[in-house]
């Protein structure tokens, strides 16, 4: 009996090395691979390739899709049967994955070729590997499908391939960014690149809006002071080179705004107002010198003789910010304009202005009627750059108007207290001024997410679906298929509801052709 035991023992291990040999035999056996893998593709969830302007962050689900492309000296096959294994991140996520490609049709090559849904975590580095396949030949035969139980199907006709592919993403050149501080404007960049060509050794350039460059992952950046900058990363993975471009708005410390109400001519009568303090943490204290041995330790001060204003605001974390701020009704009498330009500059009117000096305390108003001169409607407004003695020029670019108007009339508004100065009326005339099968947002900037998207040059009775993508470059992102009506504007408020404030990219995406644009919400 215990012989008997022993006997079978040795049977079952015999079956199993068996079994164990010819699962090696599968991979050394394709001597052929007639039909090859040349690669695998990571996609979304739509079977698109991704694109640098997605928003995914490192670390976030991503449901999508996983593609394949074949290769090899022979289209004579069909109902191919494809095992593999899939690696996240070099450790094994699923074991004998088995998929039915071409069923009862002919194998394609070179083209790629969806193979299943595959979800990861962006930035997870996937790999197919142990992959083994066979293919029945000749013509397809129509209402056939794969045997996916026979893996070690051993004969000419199959494939195999143990250390097997990275799934590929492209190079996707990313980045982060925080304040190092309260009270500076040195800023810590982060690369969040991802994709491109293994082994992933990237290098990286920047350039900080024409202010400066780096290299490295992590640099270290000051900017001159607050305001919005344009960064530009370009990562190489040795094979590819991919940049983008991203918009950064550094916060302010404080941003401070008063209203100046010069004295009269040999009188003390002058008031400053600080309309506001933005930025840094409240309460804030102020501290003021003037001519004459003037202080004041008051928000708003009165009673003042024409001269230089320095105002110190110190927050409660100890920040402070320095102003000027000159009275001085003289300057504010004999002020004039010294030139006014406007340029039409494709969908976009610049308008563009020179003042001999300027006085600290002013803003203008950019203002805009349509048609005629008649109507005036305040568009824009800038304030000044503080007390200069030399020519200072100012510019306002306009793209909310209608873009079919043809008559468009601009002038600026400048005030300085109670006293406003009007500029010359200036004309543009548009002509032609809708050109090219182009996609446009208006108005834009947009107010509260209203803002109307329209190709004027389709067909009218065009009647197809276009899709919709809405993204920022924090979290925001949003998908819709509309369908066509003409050439009628479509609204994206109805279609996104209120998206977010600043900086969004609008991807419209109408069969095979790809537009982007940019859009500007405030609210």
């Amino acid at each position: 009996m215990k012989a008997l035991v022993k006997i079978k023992g040795l049977l079952i291990l015999a079956l199993l090395w068996g079994a164990s040999l010819r699962s090696f035999d599968a991979y050394s056996q394709c001597s052929q691979n007639n039909i090859i893998v040349t690669g695998y593709q990571l996609r979304n969830e739509f079977g698109e390739v991704f694109s640098v302007t997605d928003n995914y962050q490192i670390g976030e689900s991503v449901a999508g899709e996983l593609w394949v492309n074949f290769g090899g000296s022979t289209t004579n096959g069909y109902n191919m049967t494809m095992y593999y294994d899939i690696y996240r991140n070099n450790v094994l996520a699923a074991n004998d994955q088995v998929d039915c490609m071409f069923s009862g049709v002919q194998i394609q090559q070179n083209v790629w070729t969806r193979v299943r849904d595959l979800s990861w975590n962006w930035g997870d580095v996937i790999q197919i590997k142990d992959i083994f396949m066979y293919w029945e030949t000749g013509t397809a035969k129509s209402n056939t499908t794969c045997n996916l139980t026979l893996k070690n199907n051993i004969n000419a006709q199959c494939y195999s391939n143990p250390e097997g592919f990275t799934a590929a993403v492209p190079l996707f050149p990313k980045f982060d960014f925080q304040t190092n501080g309260i009270c500076n404007t040195s800023i810590q960049f982060t690369s969040q690149t991802i994709g491109g060509t293994p082994p992933f050794n990237y290098t990286f350039s920047w350039d900080f809006d024409g202010l400066g460059t780096a290299t490295g992952s992590n640099p270290l950046f000051t900017f001159p002071g607050t305001g919005i900058y344009t960064i530009g990363l370009t990562a190489n993975d040795g094979v590819s080179i991919t940049t983008i471009y991203k918009d950064i708005f550094i916060d302010p410390n404080f941003g401070i705004q008063v209203d100046i109400f010069p004295t009269k001519i040999n009188d003390q009568s002058g008031i400053i107002y600080v309309q506001s303090v933005t930025g840094g943490t409240a309460p804030y204290s102020y501290s003021w010198t003037g001519p004459n041995g003037f202080s004041s330790n008051s928000k708003d001060i009165f009673g003042l003789a024409d001269g230089l204003y320095t105002l110190v605001v110190t927050d409660a974390n100890g920040c402070q910010q320095t102003e000027q701020y000159v009275l001085d009704i003289a300057s504010v009498l004999r002020f004039d304009w010294k030139t006014i330009d406007l340029s039409d500059q494709n969908n976009e009117i610049s308008i563009k202005w020179e003042v001999h000096s300027e006085l600290a305390g002013s803003k203008y108003w950019i203002e805009r009627s349509l048609g005629n001169a008649d109507d005036f409607e305040k568009i824009g407004e800038i304030n000044d750059v503080k007390t200069s003695e030399s020519a200072i020029v100012y510019e306002y670019k306009d793209n909310s108007f209608p873009l079919f108007e043809k008559n468009i009339y601009y002038r600026i508004t400048k005030i300085i207290g109670s006293f406003k100065f009007y500029s010359p009326v200036k004309l543009v005339q548009r002509e032609n001024s809708i050109q090219g099968n182009k996609w446009i947002v208006y108005p834009n900037p947009s107010l509260n997410s209203n803002a109307q998207l329209i190709n004027p040059n389709l067909d009218p009775n065009q009647n197809e679906e276009i899709i919709l993508e809405l993204i920022n470059s924090g979290n925001f992102s949003e998908r819709a298929e509309i369908k066509l009506q003409g050439n009628r504007a479509i609204n994206l408020k109805e279609v996104f509801g209120d998206f977010p404030k600043g900086i969004l990219y609008l991807r419209i995406i109408q069969g095979e052709k790809v537009e982007i644009v940019r859009i500007i919400n405030s609210n």
